[in-house]
């Protein structure tokens, strides 16, 4: 056996792989050729069966992680329609409930909730700092989500935070593509073998980027204002991952999706171009529209009104792992207003084909 001898010789991309395959033989010398990865991934069009199944009691046990992460010391109440109240994870058992796949008929015999998507590209990774600053440089996009929050964040070969749902939109339109519909974010998450997490399966057999439920000295520390009401922030950093606030995108390869997305698991959750449903006019929740209510099953994409809060997707660096997986969405989407600016919520950019 020939032992390997790697000098690090390294020549650029474009030079011509005959050029290189002759060099090598000259020198006797082993050259590493790194392969730059596309930034998109293209996506067939077909068949989603959409959100958490309704076996194995999935639900009861989203609900109990969701209580144990977020309720300990935070027992805020959620007005609803009907007049009365109800808690963040009460709220968000309601929700997956209206996702699962079983879905009542005339003759009471459950379907799964499918839907069509047409072919479509989505970014490998989230879009990250360096990658706005050119949008910036160019006059495309506005300067304040380097300069409106914690500069810590500001790194840039991490994913940007701190961006407003409308400011992604008008980098992935300066681009030429749009926010991924949730929909076809879930289909670049799952494919369609009904996984839960992006790396296939159903259990958490790869790590990730995430975070863990709020230490209660903490709590107190870190609040923000949704309608008037002091909110407890969502989640700490865990580093037994690793990484103790964001990763690059592709840290972990090994999770990656069914089409070579990378971090749709953590890392940062991701801003998707759906209107959160739920919300009454008078901003209570209206806990019989919290699923896919109205959707049409071709291209579903719910617009709502340009204010109200919109869906987010993925978990993030800074909150419970079971919200990584692909199949369910964040507890708190009902504070995500898309004029917001969090320090765990992203964006990667899709476009039509």
């Amino acid at each position: 056996m020939i032992p390997r001898q790697d000098h690090g010789v390294r020549f650029p991309l474009s030079l011509s792989l005959v050029c290189v395959a002759s060099l090598a033989t000259a020198s006797g010398r082993v050259v590493r050729v790194e392969e730059r990865r596309a930034r998109e991934v293209f996506i067939p069009g077909g068949e989603l069966v959409m959100g958490v199944s309704s076996k194995d009691d999935d639900v009861e046990t989203l609900f109990e992680e969701c209580a144990t992460a977020f309720e300990q010391t935070d027992h805020r109440q959620f007005p609803t329609v009907g007049g009365g109240g109800t808690t963040l994870c009460e709220l968000y058992k309601l929700q997956l409930q209206a996702m699962t796949d079983s879905v009542p008929t005339e003759t009471d015999r459950p379907l799964p909730r499918k839907v069509f998507l047409s072919p479509f590209a989505i970014d490998r990774d989230e879009v990250t700092v360096a990658d706005y600053r050119r949008c910036i440089v160019v006059g495309g996009c506005s300067l304040d989500p380097l300069v409106s929050a914690d500069e810590r964040y500001i790194v840039a070969a991490w994913p940007l935070v701190n961006v407003t749902w409308f400011e992604a939109q008008t980098y992935c339109r300066w681009r030429g593509g749009r926010l991924p519909t949730e929909a076809e974010w879930e289909k670049a998450a799952r494919g369609d073998d009904g996984r839960r997490w992006p790396w296939g399966g159903r259990n958490r057999d790869a790590d990730f980027n995430h975070g863990k439920p709020r230490d209660e000295a903490m709590r107190e520390v870190d609040r923000i204002a949704w309608l008037g009401v002091p909110t407890q922030f969502i989640g700490d950093p865990d580093d037994s991952d690793g990484t103790a606030l964001i990763a690059p995108p592709g840290s972990f390869p090994w999770s990656e999706g069914p089409y070579g997305t990378r971090d749709q698991a953590g890392n940062v959750a991701e801003w998707t171009a759906d209107t959160f449903g739920g919300m009454a006019p008078s901003l209570a929740v209206d806990e019989r529209a919290l699923g896919y209510t109205g959707l049409s099953a071709i291209n579903p994409r719910r617009d709502g009104n340009a204010n109200d809060p919109k869906v987010v997707r993925g978990g993030s660096w800074r909150q419970p792992a079971f919200l990584g997986r692909a199949d369910v969405r964040d507890p708190y989407n009902v504070l995500y207003v898309p004029e917001g600016r969090f320090s765990h919520i992203g964006f990667r950019c899709a476009r039509d084909l």
